[in-house]
């Protein structure tokens, strides 16, 4: 996907800076490019905070899956009361902990402890 982006960057620059004279003004290729650097600015800081998010969140799975307790809205998390789900980024209790029956906890508010 990131590759087809590329390319159809790519494309519009070139169509861009060879578009005819008369067909687009100096002024419209300048607003043209400054609006594609601010997309891809845009793009790189969301990729980056991603990035940023992703690796986060697998210290935490991996810590959590170590036996190590995690921090989660005040709520001390660990494998031996909670299991984690994988497609939902989250925790719930497991058949032993009877008290946090229902419960759903989102890995993004979890912390190291």
């Amino acid at each position: 996907m990131q590759l087809l982006l590329l390319l159809a960057v790519a494309f519009l620059i070139v169509f861009v800076m060879y578009a005819k004279k008369n067909a687009l003004s100096k002024k419209a290729k300048v607003g043209i490019l400054a609006a594609l650097a601010l997309l891809i600015a845009f793009a790189w800081l969301y990729e980056a905070k991603s990035t940023q998010n992703s690796e986060q969140n697998r210290l935490l799975i991996n810590a959590f899956k170590q036996g190590k307790t995690l921090d989660c809205e005040g709520k001390e998390i660990s494998s031996a009361t909670f299991v984690f789900v994988s497609g939902t980024l989250s925790f719930i209790p497991n058949d032993k902990n009877q008290n946090d029956k229902g419960v759903v906890i989102d890995i993004l508010t979890c912390k190291m402890k």
